[in-house]
């Protein structure tokens, strides 16, 4: 467990689905990637490779005003 300045909680490591809601309504559904997670409020502090995905979904989602407001990222490790 780490602490981490965002909310001065406890974050746990764990891996996917993880599933949240933007300030703005749109559902981010995220599987195949580790993140870590708070132990008491649920905030998700996801790896920056990750955020990069999430964010350029939410830039895409948000340039149209027709799309759903749900996103679904699959992200699976290639070796």
């Amino acid at each position: 467990m780490q602490e981490h300045s965002h909310c001065r909680h406890r974050f746990a490591e764990t891996e996917g689905p993880a599933v949240y809601q933007t300030m703005d309504g749109i559902e981010v559904n995220i599987t195949g990637s580790m993140f870590q997670k708070c132990t008491t409020c649920g905030h998700f502090d996801f790896p920056v490779d990750t955020r990069e995905a999430i964010e350029s979904s939410l830039k895409e989602n948000r340039k149209n005003p027709n799309e759903a407001k749900q996103i679904y990222i699959n992200l699976v490790e290639t070796f």
